[in-house]
């Protein structure tokens, strides 16, 4: 996912942790941005267009999202996260499909202070070694106290199935930003593993997923590759307005 040092961000409170979710160098995912936001389908250039899915039935209908054959899959995890695409973005007559996960994009994060002493958090990669005794133990914990809620190790990013019995709405009017862009992530649960204690948070900005699609599945999308992000996250920051 990110590196440590795009990763680490403020901490708003003990249960609302603050940080800047921008994260478009790895892991097919971009920033986040405001549906209300999305008023135009003009191109940037001749072969540069963005289409918005105004179609709620076809939005409403998850697409599976895979890693690419050249990325090494995590034991544990799972083969693919369902999203919901609600843009197209022709970029060199390439079609890359943006959607957001069907269930609520979770990570686990340690707090830590950086050089100056500042706290701050840091997001855990999903492929980390030391992942595998955390997402067993966020896991049992969770899911021991609403059985309702399924924790899933899923490509990209953690994500958490049922309802956390959070309005959407109600989160934006909360939701608190600073000129630096810091914005609010929920506290899910907080545990310790060898002296070291971990969160299980959400955000509470929408995660992007951007892929192409399936040569061996028109029905599926495969997620891009850090080189692809590195390539057209420039691009398509400026076709979303982000």
């Amino acid at each position: 996912m990110m590196s440590t040092e795009s990763s680490r961000f403020g901490i708003a409170s003990v249960l609302s942790l603050a940080f800047a979710f921008f994260a478009i160098g790895a892991d097919a995912f971009i920033p986040v941005y405001s549906p209300a936001s999305k008023t135009s389908t003009s191109s940037l250039c001749a072969e540069n267009k963005l289409t918005l899915i105004d179609d709620p039935d076809v939005v409403a209908k998850p697409v599976a999202f895979r890693l690419a054959d050249s990325e090494k899959k995590t034991a544990g995890e799972e083969s693919v996260i369902e999203c919901y695409v609600d843009a197209i973005a022709k970029i060199n007559d390439v079609d890359y499909s943006v959607g957001f996960p069907v269930d609520h994009a979770v990570d686990i994060a340690v707090i830590e202070e950086d050089e100056d002493g500042e706290e701050g958090l840091t997001l855990l990669e999903t492929d980390e070694p030391i992942m595998d005794k955390l997402f067993a133990i966020a896991k049992q914990m969770i899911e021991q106290d609403d059985s309702k809620l399924a924790l899933y190790r899923t490509p990209a990013t953690l994500t958490l199935a049922g309802n956390l019995g959070m309005d959407d709405d109600e989160d934006e009017d909360n939701e608190e930003e600073d000129e630096d862009g810091v914005v609010a992530a929920d506290l899910l649960l907080s545990f310790e593993y060898e002296g070291q204690e971990y969160n299980l948070v959400k955000p509470t900005d929408l995660m992007l997923l951007v892929g192409k699609e399936d040569g061996d599945n028109k029905e599926q999308r495969v997620l891009i590759t850090d080189e692809e992000s590195e390539e057209l996250m420039p691009t398509l920051v400026e076709m979303l307005g982000l």
